[in-house]
């Protein structure tokens, strides 16, 4: 898995913060991208962990999946970056 997070952002924290409690190992490396958005801009960090990809759909938006140990799925866009951390829902 590799996601993208803003530098000082409350997604890198709410990230880090589940790696570490489902016991995950991760890295992160600083990214020589910068995200625009409206009047601001972000330095972005890679945060890379070995999880297994999973299929998922979300309506008819394209996105990627991983599972975690607990079941949770970390959900980004197509390109890596963080959109959710969610329990998959009952089959």
């Amino acid at each position: 898995m590799i996601i993208y997070v803003h530098q000082g952002g409350s997604d890198r924290v709410e990230l880090t913060e589940v790696l570490i409690k489902e016991g995950v190992a991760y890295q992160e490396c600083k990214v020589e991208s910068v995200r625009e958005l409206g009047t601001a801009s972000y330095r972005l960090v890679e945060i890379q962990a070995n999880l297994p990809e999973v299929e998922y759909t979300q309506r008819d938006v394209e996105a990627r999946a991983w599972r975690l140990p607990s079941g949770k799925l970390i959900i980004s866009d197509m390109d890596g970056n963080l959109e959710q951390i969610v329990s998959p829902l009952p089959r």
